[in-house]
């Protein structure tokens, strides 16, 4: 007795990343394989999968203008469901390769502060090198201040260790 068998042809979407390169856990695009990126995926991802923000609500290499300069900064968290507009941001990451230092001239918090300075609603930063450092903006008689917390919020608002004020 002669057996025929029928194969189905089954076709797989391609997965490939090309050498050199990493996916953007965000984006899905292809990002070059660098130390810093590879820092920065790490952090959109815990952003998604840990702190519960949503990847529509998130941008990576977001355009910040500051003076005549145009910045681009790292991950930008904007307000939920709202256009990715200065105007909306809400939280700015900053990251580096694990080998900066925060004080670092170009690279430290201070351009991390100057993004959050420009940027009137957000609220809080994230810089992640060789630490992870929290900032909260706030202002007091007309008084712009970017002081360092204990970590950022949840998508929810909520914080992990209570506010101490």
């Amino acid at each position: 007795m002669k057996q025929t068998s029928k194969i189905k042809s089954v076709s797989y979407e391609s997965s490939t990343i090309p050498a050199g390169k990493i996916k953007c856990y965000i984006s899905g695009k292809h990002r070059p394989d660098t130390p810093e990126e590879n820092v920065r995926q790490r952090m959109a991802r815990s952003l998604v999968e840990e702190y519960g923000y949503s990847k529509s609500d998130i941008e990576i290499e977001f355009t910040i203008v500051i003076g005549r300069t145009k910045k681009r900064a790292d991950i930008v968290i904007f307000l939920e469901k709202q256009k990715h507009d200065i105007e909306n941001i809400k939280l700015i990451v900053e990251a580096k390769k694990e080998s900066i230092k925060p004080t670092n001239k170009d690279n430290g918090v201070d351009q991390l502060k100057s993004y959050m300075a420009a940027s009137i609603n957000c609220k809080y930063g994230l810089w992640v090198g060789s630490e992870i450092q929290a900032f909260e903006k706030t202002e007091l008689n007309g008084v712009l201040n970017i002081i360092e917390t204990l970590d950022i919020p949840f998508a929810d608002g909520k914080f992990l260790v209570a506010h101490s004020y």
